[in-house]
């Protein structure tokens, strides 16, 4: 017998074979056959043929030790040298080279802007990597894995595709009702009844927020937080009532335990007082009782009272005068509120002006129903007449499950200026990204099934606490600028007929979503993207597809380039604030899944009264649903001060260069720019910004 037939039958001259379970073990071809027929769909005489390939590839090469990855590379050659090329995606191994571990461990990455570069970050990066492939490769079609990877699509948190829903919006007064059990489960954690103590519902509130975003990519936020939370803080003096504001701030700031060493992406909605919708509705009162006698109208002067408390917290910020960056500080505008609590919305303006800290969810316009929670970035939630029925039992919960981000410009660089070609090739993008979230959808009821989303699945008033019929698929854009640029020769804020065509566009996208959930009776939506990366990844898969045809902003020249976020006038035109107000604004109306829009501060302290002004004529004579007023900060690393706008040299310390932090915010949140992507990094240099 050859040496040749004796290995490949025997293998007894094989080095151990070192194994993933770090561990060693002998070779066997029939290990390999076996875990050919588990893992693909090959008869078991290929699975035969391809593991006695491998072994001979193998046995000429007189190894000094064997991997099981490096096994699993040879299987696949020879799936491919036989021409089986599915079976070897089926087969492959995922993983990172270790060059790149070892930058990821000395370097980081800019993808998120929200992550720090410690320990936790780096597991997540790396992890996020491997399900990055996983989603791709298993659980979507070629078809769709390639127009995501060309660029045609964009698939948001594709690290969790395959595990996780997006964002939700609670009802705080469900936690109030039932306690806390943080694990879905009971069976892991210790089990907590309702809170009897406001500082027990104060710690309940912030680590339902913590535990849920266990289950969920995205962002974790509560509507009517300071109407909720009224009846813990009867009776209370404000200075305590103070301190308890101050505490859930503090927990929603401090505890670093979300998706790889975050934050939870938290957000809290405000209101002055009690609106009258709520006003008939049943109190949660102390220990989980629903009280027979009052309601939340009994609770006008508290409500009130700690909305202000609140606010005084983020007025003042944290030891060192920094601002809060999370919860995000959501603050509604309603017309029975404007006049009547003057006083508490120039405060609001105060805290614009001071740290640009406040989101503005504006129910004025005709367009905007009385209960509306917002989410994430801009994400907006109107319920229907099945969610308003659990919002008047204490338990509505709302949520996105998946966004798909449409590359607008890719489709005018299609269409070569042939209109109908444009809406045909929308057409065909939107219908991929339909797909795509019908994957999802499966998906995330797979995992419920399985156990793997046990948050998600304990019972709330006898259904999984995640209802998928409930969830919204929503389909994105971004790029709507440089869209019209290329395919009309004008951006958006350039020409009323290029406004209109734009227009046009977006609601093209919303009648198609509409049919969607005509057609499958799921809830589709149509947003306004954030784009933190994808506007960044977009441009520059574009710039190196089409060359000079691509309409970018930013700077070819060291990579700093993106498209203009969704429907927003380009960052670094100069035009007066109240045209792009009413262009941006014109969209909002069309897109109520989601939408914002920003208005970059250039002064270092203006007047709470000039902010207040904006904002209210912004609330009251425009079409915008949801809005923030940027104020960019600079902090100094050596003696720890806070400074309104760009400052080249501290004015406390005199400190300059890499002492000085600049902060701003990125799309939805604030954060140190040092860690944003080369294009975002661009924008925010190319931003207008706006004296009032």
């Amino acid at each position: 017998m050859s040496k040749q037939e004796y290995v490949v039958d025997s293998f007894k001259y094989f080095p151990h074979v070192r194994t993933s379970r770090i561990m060693f073990d002998d070779f066997s071809v029939e290990r390999i056959k076996n875990s050919l027929l588990e893992e693909t769909e090959l008869s078991s005489e290929v699975a035969d043929k391809i593991a006695r390939d491998t072994a001979g590839h193998l046995e000429k090469l007189d190894l000094n030790f064997l991997s099981a990855p490096l096994i699993r590379e040879f299987v696949c050659v020879a799936l491919l040298e036989n021409n089986l090329e599915d079976a070897r995606a089926k087969y492959t191994r995922l993983g990172l080279p270790l060059y790149d571990v070892a930058r990821l461990i000395k370097v980081g990455d800019k993808e998120n802007a929200n992550l720090q570069h410690n320990p936790e970050t780096i597991h997540k990066l790396a992890a996020d990597t491997i399900f990055d492939q996983y989603s791709l490769l298993n659980c979507l079609p070629s078809n769709l894995a390639d127009a995501h990877i060309s660029g045609a699509i964009h698939i948001h948190d594709l690290e969790y595709f395959a595990i996780r829903p997006f964002c939700q919006e609670h009802d705080l007064r469900f936690f109030l009702r039932k306690g806390l059990i943080v694990d879905g489960q009971g069976l892991h954690t210790a089990v907590a009844g309702p809170a009897k103590h406001p500082e027990v519902a104060i710690l309940h509130a912030a680590k339902a927020l913590a535990a849920a975003q266990t289950n969920w990519a995205g962002g974790q936020g509560y509507d009517f937080f300071n109407v909720w939370l009224a009846p813990f803080v009867r009776n209370m003096p404000y200075k305590q009532m103070k301190q308890l504001a101050q505490m859930f701030i503090y927990e929603m700031s401090q505890m670093y335990v979300a998706r790889g060493g975050q934050t939870v992406f938290s957000s809290i909605a405000l209101e002055c007082a009690v609106p009258k919708i709520i006003w008939d509705i049943p109190v949660v009162l102390p220990g989980g009782k629903v009280s027979t006698s009052e309601t939340y109208h009994d609770y006008y002067e508290e409500a009130n009272a700690f909305f202000n408390a609140i606010l005084d917290v983020y007025l003042a910020g944290d030891y060192l005068g920094k601002m809060f960056n999370f919860p995000k500080c959501e603050v509604k505008l309603r017309r029975e509120y404007l006049g009547k609590f003057e006083d508490e919305y120039l405060k609001v303006a105060a805290l614009a002006a001071k740290f640009g800290t406040p989101y503005f969810l504006n129910l004025c316009p005709d367009y905007m129903p009385d209960i509306v929670n917002s989410q994430c970035c801009r994400l907006i939630f109107t319920p229907d007449s099945d969610e308003l029925k659990d919002f008047h039992k204490g338990a509505m919960r709302m949520g996105s499950l998946q966004v798909i981000t449409i590359n607008l410009p890719r489709l005018a660089y299609e269409a070569k200026g042939d209109d109908n070609m444009l809406f045909e090739k929308l057409d065909e993008k939107m219908d991929l990204a339909k797909e795509v979230l019908l994957i999802k959808r499966k998906v995330i009821r797979e995992r419920m099934d399985n156990g793997i989303l046990p948050f998600c699945t304990m019972d709330c008033l006898g259904e999984p606490y995640l209802n998928l019929d409930k969830q919204v698929l929503n389909i994105g854009f971004v790029g709507l600028n440089e869209l019209l640029k290329a395919h009309v020769g004008k951006e958006l804020h350039e020409d009323s007929n290029t406004w209109s065509f734009g227009l046009r566009v977006i609601r093209h996208m919303v009648d198609r979503v509409n049919a969607y959930a005509e057609k499958t009776g799921y809830r589709f939506g149509c947003i306004q993207t954030p784009a933190e990366s994808c506007a960044h990844r977009l441009a520059l898969i574009d710039q190196r597809a089409f060359g000079e045809k691509a309409i970018v902003q930013g700077d070819i020249g060291n990579g700093g380039i993106y498209y203009t976020n969704s429907s927003h006038v380009r960052p670094s035109a100069g035009i007066p604030l109240l045209d792009r107000i009413n262009v941006e604004a014109s969209f909002h109306p069309l897109t109520k899944g989601g939408a914002i829009m920003h208005i970059w501060l250039g002064e270092n302290n203006p007047s709470a009264e000039a902010v207040w002004a904006l904002i209210k004529r912004i609330a009251t004579q425009s079409l915008a649903a949801y809005f923030a007023l940027t104020k960019d900060m600079t902090i100094c690393r050596k003696c720890n001060s806070v400074e309104g706008n760009l400052q080249t040299r501290c004015n406390r310390c005199g400190a300059e260069g890499d002492d000085l932090e600049y902060w701003s915010r990125i799309t939805g949140y604030y954060q140190q720019i040092r860690g944003w992507n080369a294009g975002k990094l661009q924008e925010f240099k190319d931003r207008h910004r706006y004296a009032v």
